[in-house]
């Protein structure tokens, strides 16, 4: 069983540092990312743009998650929700040249759906999502 969003196996208490203090590196990486090496790759800033892209369709999905008569459906959107890792893929090009978001934007991505096997899983992505935007925009982010 996974307990990355939880401290419990009953997955009834959050992990309080996903959104608090890991939310707030989170948003501050993807505002002040590394820079490659090799002038010729870019790694850009997070713009708001992107970010509420992303976070759009997170809170679709969670809508959609909210909306199910019982948990067994969760099946039916979890690849959707997996999906989210291909749509950063491809706004994040492993050779930099076309990048669209931050390197650091497309780890968070992927571990955060890495870890979702069911709703409750999803529904604690989303609290802390919204975390990192909090902090994102708190933090100056344009």
């Amino acid at each position: 069983m996974n307990f990355y969003y939880y401290q419990d196996a009953n997955k009834t208490r959050l992990k309080e540092e996903l959104i608090t203090s890991k939310a707030q590196d989170w948003a501050e990486n993807f505002i002040k990312p590394r820079q490659p090496k090799d002038r010729w790759q870019r790694n850009p800033k997070l713009t708001s743009a992107q970010l509420r892209k992303f976070h759009g369709e997170a809170k679709a999905l969670e809508e959609r998650v909210k909306n199910l008569k019982d948990q067994t459906e969760f099946s039916q959107i979890r690849p959707l929700i997996k999906m989210l890792k291909a749509k950063v893929a491809y706004a994040c090009p492993i050779n930099g040249v076309d990048r669209k978001v931050p390197e650091e934007f497309r780890k968070y991505i992927e571990e955060m759906v890495d870890n979702i096997e069911d709703a409750r899983d999803f529904q604690a992505f989303a609290l802390c999502f919204e975390a990192v935007v909090g902090f994102f925009y708190g933090q100056g982010g344009r």
